[in-house]
């Protein structure tokens, strides 16, 4: 099932669903789960696939969860995961382990949201905010007059990828405009940290070390598997880099941010390799990163 149709496939949902289970600790009748999470008195959907079944397929999906005939369970290394920011970093890398699958769609049912969020990470932070208006105007500019068939081509998928590019830690609100609007800030960020967390008792790695690290548990982003594959097709704007063999903006200001944040020092020593970053318009390298003790 793709992830961004039905629409009513929801982060938040799938972590209800999930958090049941895994604090549950033995399988559950699929009907008694239902009526636990989505009584028959809010039924959030009458028509087609309800907020419940559609969220559940998703985390099977994802392999999150396993069944046994009726009986739903866990799966064995899930944790009850009591906020739903984290339990997006598990959604994070869910999705993102898909993409070893391969180009095939069958084998990768979230290659949708995956090929969105491989468009995604190659736009400017530093830009205005991105509303329906401008991902129009930009896919068209990007991947000619087709663009209305990617998976964000049209308003009702964009409102899905918007749950999903937030729960991931690929986007964030406009903290300028209310939260009901459909704006978004193009910044990866949070999802660079859920990579990096893990690797801070390293003390330190090598520049280009750790950018193989976030190319690889992150394939959408620049020089990742998807990111290679795909954007070679695509009429990218140019001033993406600082210098043809910098990192893009959006990996870059990810990294400068994590450094400002405290997670990780990004120290330039003059005898090791470098990895250069694209700081604006200038080029900032870099050949280690020194990790610190807590992330944010």
């Amino acid at each position: 099932m793709p992830l961004l149709n039905p629409p009513n496939i929801l982060p938040n949902g799938m972590h209800l669903i999930a958090k049941y289970l895994a604090i549950h600790g033995k399988p559950v009748d699929r009907q008694r789960l239902k009526a636990a999470l989505q009584p028959s008195t809010l039924p959030l959907r009458r028509d087609g696939t309800n907020t419940f079944d559609a969220c559940l397929k998703a985390l099977q999906d994802l392999t999150l969860i396993t069944a046994d005939g009726a009986a739903m369970s866990a799966a064995p290394d899930l944790k009850a995961v009591a906020d739903a920011r984290a339990f997006g970093e598990v959604l994070l890398f869910a999705v993102c382990s898909g993409a070893e699958a391969g180009q095939d769609d069958a084998a990768t049912p979230q290659r949708d949201l995956l090929v969105a969020l491989t468009w995604w990470c190659a736009q400017d932070p530093y830009g205005p905010p991105i509303g329906w208006q401008e991902v129009g105007r930009l896919l068209s500019h990007d991947l000619g007059t087709g663009f209305a068939s990617f998976p964000i081509g049209n308003t009702n998928p964009w409102q899905s990828f918007i749950r999903w590019a937030t729960a991931l830690g690929f986007a964030e609100h406009d903290g300028l405009a209310p939260r009901s609007t459909s704006t978004l800030v193009p910044d990866i960020t949070r999802a660079v940290k859920a990579v990096l967390r893990p690797r801070q008792a390293d003390g330190e790695t090598t520049a280009s070390r750790l950018i193989g690290l976030l190319q690889t548990r992150l394939p959408m982003i620049d020089g990742g598997l998807l990111a290679t594959a795909l954007r070679s097709d695509w009429n990218l704007p140019a001033g993406r880099r600082a210098a043809a063999n910098a990192l893009d903006v959006a990996l870059s200001h990810a990294l400068l941010r994590c450094e400002e944040d405290g997670v990780l020092k990004l120290a330039n020593r003059s005898d090791a390799e470098k990895v250069l970053l694209s700081d604006g318009p200038e080029v900032r390298p870099f050949s280690h990163a020194v990790f610190h003790e807590v992330a944010s």
